[in-house]
């Protein structure tokens, strides 16, 4: 009788234990942004203004990846130059979104931090990196070309 009686108290216990634990919501998210077009601009601090230094017509990926939470994920943009790639990528430290529906991910690789702007009203994603102690001192703006998505077959 006993061990009848203690084995209910655990199944009491460990029963109310696991029905009160919330399973946490899991993000898993990967968009992927192609831009045709960019304009790259750097600080002019005699002017203190951005100017633009460069315009190219050649392809951009942008691919955001979010995992787990709203500050855990990575950003990569692939930049086609002349069919020259350069990439710049970095982990997700922060994630906001404004009243406005403009997205923003400050990132940061080994070496630098940055901050990418994602405006859907607008079609642009900005990409804002090698800060001084007041702004960001480099700015590569995109035009987003969307494509209809795939679907995947199950």
């Amino acid at each position: 009788m006993k061990n009848l009686i203690s084995q209910v108290v655990l199944l009491f216990f460990f029963g109310n234990t696991f029905a009160q634990q919330q399973v946490p919501v899991k993000i898993n998210t990967q968009s992927k942004y192609n831009s045709s077009s960019r304009v790259f601009y750097t600080w002019n601090e005699e002017k203190q203004v951005y100017d633009p230094k460069d315009s190219e017509f050649e392809n951009s990926v942008i691919v955001i990846r979010e995992l787990n939470s709203k500050g855990n994920g990575y950003i990569s943009i692939s930049l086609n130059d002349d069919s020259i790639v350069r990439v710049f990528h970095g982990s997700i430290i922060s994630v906001s979104v404004d009243e406005n529906d403009i997205s923003t991910w400050v990132i940061r690789s080994k070496d630098a931090r940055g901050k990418v702007v994602l405006d859907p009203r607008k079609n642009i994603i900005t990409y804002s990196y090698e800060s001084n102690d007041t702004r960001y001192l480099k700015v590569f703006v995109f035009n987003i070309v969307y494509e209809q998505e795939e679907q995947e077959e199950n």
